[in-house]
């Protein structure tokens, strides 16, 4: 089956990609695109997005995000979730 975007697909090839998974066909299917396919299954039952803005002050990772969001320094609270993003050295 050739990889192609989700929301590319006809109902048979989604079908048909979700049965090549069930039976464990992975050689028929690369490895992104399978990632990519379970993404964008996620994001469609997920429609509400959060957009956190990321400032480097200095050596310090900033984050900001919209009300009813809470962020302080590195870290974002969302549905009761503590997420902690770490900046990572950038290798040449």
């Amino acid at each position: 089956m050739e990889a192609k975007p989700l929301g590319d697909m006809s109902e048979h090839e989604f079908a048909a990609l979700l049965d090549t998974i069930s039976e464990g066909e992975f050689d028929n299917l690369s490895l992104p695109s399978f990632m990519d396919t379970l993404w964008a299954l996620e994001a469609a039952r997920t429609p509400d997005v959060i957009e956190v803005t990321a400032t480097i002050e200095g050596e310090t990772l900033r984050l900001a995000a919209p009300e009813g969001v809470i962020a302080h320094g590195n870290e974002i609270i969302v549905n009761g979730k503590r997420i902690v993003v770490k900046l990572a050295e950038a290798k040449p």
